[in-house]
């Protein structure tokens, strides 16, 4: 399957700028990065999670938002603005630049607005990517877990399906 919009996103000129200012600040972080790699795992356990729970979602929405979901990071770590809302509004000005149909759009910041929120009904593709973003941590071999401020509740401490 080709994932149109996704790939115009990694071509897309203020996606590369963030994205590198983003692994720029977190060069030297200890903790979990949100890097590209971050995103095609949350992206591909969103996936999975989509289809053992019968949600039906078009790939490139679910792929598009992971890439989108932590951009704003940049301006959390230098502006102390809350990723998710930064996030937002760069993924409209990319999702707008590269001329992405507006039902994707929508879907897709949807997705980005409630990534951080455990409280999406957990029929919904919300709560899907919300749980594939945790899920995509591996918390069981971090070198800096012990440091982390993340609860051992909320640690992937062991691999699960």
């Amino acid at each position: 399957m080709n994932l149109e919009i996704t790939n115009r996103i990694l071509e897309n000129v203020l996606y590369r700028q963030e994205l590198h200012k983003l692994e720029k600040l977190e060069k030297d972080r200890i903790f979990c990065k949100h890097s590209i790699e971050h995103s095609l795992d949350t992206a591909r356990i969103a996936m999975i999670l989509c289809r053992e729970n019968g949600i039906e979602i078009n790939p490139d929405i679910i792929y598009a938002s992971a890439l989108l979901h932590d951009i704003g990071r940049s301006r959390e770590y230098t502006e102390k603005i809350p990723h998710h809302s930064v996030g937002v509004s760069l993924a409209n000005q990319i999702l707008d630049n590269i001329d992405c149909p507006d039902d994707i759009k929508n879907s897709v910041i949807s997705l980005i607005e409630n990534h951080r929120r455990p409280d999406n009904d957990p029929h919904t593709p919300e709560y899907i990517f919300y749980m594939a973003d945790k899920k995509s941590r591996l918390c069981f071999v971090c070198p800096a877990r012990n440091e982390c401020y993340w609860s051992d509740e909320k640690k992937n401490l062991k691999i699960e399906v």
